[in-house]
């Protein structure tokens, strides 16, 4: 069973990213000045007093909105249909704006639980003023300084009273995770939304539409949950400023939590600098990874092109690459199977008859170079990404015979798309075996 989501709802730039990330008990949501900000419905996951429930930041409610407004505040409103428990914040500096009391007209429609929130109440003047909200006729309001911690236990004492009784999921079995990642508008919101099989994310042909990485957790018959997330479209961290930069980081951190990595490309335009820049950090993570050459029906010299792209990936990892159309649907039936053998041979550990039979026939047909000496023993000593330490030696190889060792452990052990760490133990002075 999954837990209980709460919708934190509220008109732009009352704090409700900023209130999530005070609940949630770290910086996750990307909060800023600046309205609009929030775009997707933001799940994190938060425990208190040990119930478990998910706080789903949304989309600031404007009336009157349009184009990619419009798209936001249609997550927010699929948020608000799916919560168990609706927090709707509003400022309480400023006092009922028509919006405030436009959404609170909506909201009392609602046969969910709700808390009116009072945010912004950082000074003891604020909290005089609270009251005014008991006229949005949806309970006494409760005044809170997201910013500051002010009264958010006692918000997270009722929170968990209001929670409706349930099963706590299992928390000791960690679901496979998967990060789309790629530049700016390539298509990974689209592509997102058909792996989920719902409207998560927001689409537009506007560049940048996704700001913060969204959640989603979903079913498959051969693995059972799995989570998506759908990451903003990274550039050099360099050339990025302000709401951008937040935004490069969350993708930045996605790569670092998941266990495979979607890269999604514009299949018109190939693998240029700035993917193998992303496909790079993907390898430095120790993340196993596809390319998804997205936006295929576009490309009008399909065979040339393909070609052209597979020998660009081999470095990386020898990645496979997948040529599919987000919004077509055409060839994502075949991502969940690759996903699930990627996953897979990431968490795979080799017997260590295996890799020391590998490293010695390698050996014999190309010795080591003769400064560094011969290699006696080798063994896998971790998963995710897979890890190989190797004995013997005066010193650690030359990085060509590295890699060409590291080339025959992936072919051998079917690695393609998994980036593999090498560890080398120098032989003793007097002739034994390194620890």
């Amino acid at each position: 069973m999954s837990v209980p989501k709460i919708a934190v709802v509220g008109r732009q730039n009352v704090g409700k990213s900023t209130l999530v990330n005070r609940l949630f008990g770290r910086r996750a949501a990307i909060a800023h000045g600046m309205p609009g900000v929030t775009r997707d419905r933001i799940q994190l996951d938060a425990t208190w007093r040990g119930r478990s429930f998910g706080l789903v930041d949304t989309a600031g409610y404007l009336y009157g909105a349009r184009g990619i407004e419009a798209l936001a505040g249609v997550q927010a409103e699929r948020a608000i249909d799916e919560a168990d428990l609706i927090l709707l914040v509003v400022d309480a500096r400023t006092g009922i704006t028509e919006e405030d009391a436009q959404l609170a007209r909506r909201l009392r429609a609602s046969s969910v639980p709700l808390l009116v929130i009072a945010n912004k109440a950082d000074e003891p003047a604020d909290l005089m003023e609270i009251a005014r909200f008991n006229r949005l006729g949806l309970g006494e309001p409760m005044g809170v300084s997201a910013l500051h911690g002010t009264g958010t236990g006692d918000l997270l004492d009722r929170v968990v009273e209001l929670l409706p009784e349930g099963i706590e999921p299992e928390t000791d079995l960690e679901e496979p995770r998967f990060a789309i990642v790629g530049r700016p508008n390539v298509g990974k919101s689209s592509l997102f939304n058909r792996l989920v099989g719902e409207e998560r994310s927001v689409v537009s042909e506007t560049s940048g539409t996704t700001r913060d990485s969204v959640d989603s957790l979903t079913t498959w018959p051969d693995l059972g949950q799995v989570r998506f997330v759908d990451t903003a479209g990274m550039r050099r961290g360099q050339s990025v400023r302000g709401v951008e930069y937040y935004s490069f980081l969350r993708a930045s951190e996605a790569i670092d939590r998941s266990h495979v990595a979607i890269l999604v490309i514009d299949a018109s335009t190939g693998f240029t600098a700035e993917d193998k820049r992303i496909a790079r950090r993907v390898m430095e993570a120790g993340r196993a990874f596809l390319v998804a050459a997205n936006k295929w029906d576009l490309v009008e010299d399909k065979d040339r092109t393909f070609k052209e792209l597979g020998p660009e990936i081999v470095p990386f990892a020898d990645a496979s690459a997948i040529r599919v159309s987000a919004t077509r649907g055409q060839g994502i039936h075949r991502l969940p199977p690759l996903l699930v053998d990627l996953h897979r041979r990431w968490s795979d550990r080799a017997s260590t008859a295996r890799v020391n039979q590998i490293v010695q026939r390698a050996q014999r047909e190309r010795p080591t170079p003769r400064s560094s000496g011969n290699l006696h023993y080798a063994a896998q000593v971790g998963t995710g990404p897979p890890t190989f330490v190797i004995f013997g030696g005066a010193h650690e190889p030359d990085r060509t015979y590295q890699r060409y060792l590291e080339n025959r452990l992936r072919r051998e052990l079917h690695l393609s798309g998994v980036p593999i760490r090498l560890r080398f133990r120098a032989r003793e002075p007097g002739g034994g075996r390194g620890r």
